[in-house]
């Protein structure tokens, strides 16, 4: 009899509520699922991340603003300090430089644009599926 699988690797998630793909650069790769109550019966997590390599400018925004019902922190990692991402919360815009973290309240109308560079976008909902 075995428990539980609680360790998971990644799939590709195609499509997000909120996110447009279409026109997105070729320094894009594919958004990777990391957790969701689908994964791993139980999560209380929906953990995704985007990796960019070389953005040389910024591309269409492929985030709308949206809300969540529960809280939201984005987490900006670059091995060479180059990702530089703007974000939106409630109408105030601002530009960050990975390494850095962002966190979002339950409730609040947010977008996130990445600008240029490269490293990888973790985003992590304080649920187990994305709503």
């Amino acid at each position: 009899m075995s428990g539980p699988r609680y360790t998971v690797e990644p799939k590709v998630q195609a499509t997000l509520a909120n996110h447009a793909e279409d026109h997105l650069p070729p320094a894009y790769r594919p958004r990777l699922l990391h957790l969701s109550a689908d994964l791993v019966p139980g999560a209380d997590l929906f953990i995704t991340s985007r990796t960019v390599d070389g953005l040389a400018g910024p591309a269409e925004p492929n985030v709308k603003p949206h809300t969540h019902d529960v809280s939201q922190t984005y987490i900006f990692l670059s091995d060479d300090g180059s990702l530089e991402v703007e974000i939106e919360i409630e109408g105030e815009r601002t530009t960050a430089r990975a390494p850095c973290t962002t966190f979002i309240p339950a409730g609040k109308l947010h977008s996130l644009r990445i600008l240029r560079g490269t490293g990888t976008v973790v985003s992590v909902v304080r649920a187990g599926e994305y709503a």
